[in-house]
């Protein structure tokens, strides 16, 4: 986990996003330094650009709109990084980024 929050965070505008891979892999969302989503894109279609979009416009609700910034890796293993990395962030924090949490 300490590797993948150590990569480079592009701020979550559409013009930044527009960067973003066509490609399969994990994401984070972050609002100001707090880790809030951790996310997956699992093929060319359903791209991690398309997933931040998505997020942006709010198919996700509110707590993944307000994001501030987003990074991301590339994986052809997006579900089982994705487990890896949150099951990371729950043995650090002893629960999922609060974005990632079920609704109440």
């Amino acid at each position: 986990m300490e590797e993948f929050l150590k990569l480079p965070r592009y701020a979550f505008t559409p013009a930044a996003i527009e960067h973003a891979p066509e490609e399969p892999g994990v994401f984070a969302l972050f609002e100001g330094q707090e880790l809030v989503f951790i996310g997956r894109a699992l093929d060319r279609s359903l791209s991690i650009r398309e997933c931040l979009l998505r997020h942006q416009d709010g198919a996700h609700g509110a707590c993944t709109m307000a994001a501030t910034h987003y990074t991301w890796e590339i994986t052809f293993s997006p579900a089982w990084r994705e487990a890896q990395i949150l099951a990371g962030y729950r043995a650090r924090h002893r629960d999922a980024p609060r974005c990632n949490r079920p609704a109440a």
